[in-house]
């Protein structure tokens, strides 16, 4: 059988978790135990068999075998009490669930599931997301789930902007299982920067929890991290708002380049010309107004007076010298 494409988000969801609960149980489990994890059964009077089914079908045909009858589950290869995945399939499964689940409590669940079974065999020395996978749940655990906030040192970490690779000391204020990054303050850095700042996971060799408590001063837990639709973390400036009505043709190639924005659209029947209204708050211009800038014949701007003026700014600033340059040649 080949597997399929599953195309709906909420589907991806119900598979994934599927899987999940059937690699974790001991043994087959009947039917009304997973009619009551999709919600129905007697007891909800929902008839839920047909879905179970035809999830059961998509599992087999990613190569999975089904144990079907009185009772379902996974059939665990020779002698293996649990299901073994090789370092493509644990790596592949846990960022699946990073970026096809939209539910962040249902993606952090699943990832959390992942990271135990990761760990359910102590043989895997060999593994080398191994030291990704501890640093994980090292930040997980000591910062995320902790109460008191602890100075922490980035071991030999990489700075893309810096050029550099060194120790840093620093404030963890949260980490983001969906991004892998830690928002921490840099200690070496207060007398100009008191925000948080992202650092990236992978970019350091080890993490150092020292005995010293964060400066009373910082007021960690005044800082409320948010990002914007592109990612830039969102602190206390004020946003750029955009407000811009597209034609069919617009819209088409603005989400070839932005497909996860198609939400923020809206369709507007009283518009004839350009009915498709795209709003968003952002923190910089730089990631959109390249595609803005070819589309300026099949959009138009409303309420975006402060997101134009930024564009002006950059543009004067870091694209007309160039113009220039290129067409005196």
């Amino acid at each position: 059988m080949k597997s399929k494409v599953i195309k709906s988000s909420s589907t991806q969801e119900r598979v994934m978790n599927l899987l999940l609960y059937l690699l974790e149980a001991e043994k087959p489990v009947p039917m009304r135990k997973l009619e009551a994890l999709y919600g129905g059964g007697e007891d909800s009077g929902e008839d839920k068999r047909r879905t179970i089914f035809r999830h059961l079908d998509i599992l087999s045909g990613y190569g999975l075998e089904i144990i079907r009858g009185d009772k379902y589950g996974i059939k665990k290869k020779s002698e293996y009490s649990r299901t073994e995945f090789n370092l493509h399939e644990s790596q592949a499964l846990y960022f699946a669930a990073q970026e096809s689940i939209s539910d962040v409590d249902m993606r952090r669940s699943i990832q959390q599931k992942l990271l135990q079974i990761f760990h359910s065999n102590k043989k895997r020395q060999n593994l080398l997301s191994k030291r990704t996978i501890d640093l994980v749940e090292f930040c997980d655990k000591q910062i995320n789930q902790s109460k008191r906030k602890y100075q922490m040192r980035l071991l030999n970490y990489s700075s893309a902007n810096q050029g550099t690779k060194r120790d840093r000391l620093v404030v963890p204020v949260s980490f983001s299982l969906e991004n892998l990054e830690i928002y921490a303050i840099d200690l070496e850095d207060l007398a100009r920067v008191t925000r948080p700042k992202v650092f990236k996971l992978d970019r350091c060799e080890g993490i150092l929890k020292l005995k010293d408590l964060a400066p009373k001063e910082l007021q960690i837990h005044a800082h409320k991290l948010m990002r914007d639709p592109f990612g830039y973390l969102i602190y206390d400036e004020a946003l750029l708002h955009v407000e811009a009505y597209f034609n069919l043709k617009a819209m088409t190639i603005f989400l070839l380049h932005f497909p996860y924005l198609t939400d923020q659209f809206q369709y507007l029947d009283a518009e004839v010309d350009k009915p498709f209204r795209l709003t968003l708050d952002i923190v910089r211009v730089e990631p959109i107004i390249g595609v803005f800038s070819v589309l300026l014949n099949h959009i138009r701007f409303e309420n975006s007076d402060a997101f134009l003026a930024a564009w002006k700014v950059f543009h004067q600033a870091n694209v007309e010298e160039g113009l220039a340059r290129l067409f005196t040649k």
